[in-house]
């Protein structure tokens, strides 16, 4: 019991880094933050159209290797959508057909099932060009 001070004392100081990490490391991070720098520059939530506190929400979880960094796989939602569908997955499912169609949504659910591996270092530079092409880096 006395250890659990300790323990919250010392997430409190490592905040600033657990923020940092939350895109993974090395190439994987690199082509996620990318994927997620790509998919906020669409400039407004695709639900209620504010452009406060933009967030790079995926469709198909980022678990996923084959769909993590699919620009076919995010909306660009603010905060409270991004929340709010997180909450209410049902919703999130219709908003997600009437964007994409569910053609579009099951080739993305076929696709997160691929086994072969990514390689992340490559997938971090063709993100990076889509990023440079755009002016984002």
């Amino acid at each position: 019991m006395g250890r659990l001070v300790p323990l919250v004392a010392e997430l409190s100081v490592l905040g600033d880094t657990v923020m940092a990490d939350i895109y993974g490391k090395g190439a994987k991070g690199r082509a996620t933050r990318l994927h997620a720098l790509i998919t906020r520059d669409f400039g407004k939530c695709m639900n209620c159209g504010t452009t406060n506190a933009l967030q790079c929400a995926h469709i198909i979880s980022r678990k996923y290797s084959h769909t993590r960094t699919d620009l076919d796989n995010a909306f660009c939602l603010c905060a409270s959508c991004h929340m709010t569908f997180t909450d209410n997955p049902v919703e999130f499912g219709k908003f997600t057909i009437e964007q994409i169609g569910e053609e579009n949504y099951y080739a993305l659910y076929r696709k997160r099932e691929r086994m072969d591996k990514i390689d992340w270092e490559e997938e971090a530079n063709r993100l990076r060009e889509i990023a440079k092409e755009k002016g984002l880096v």
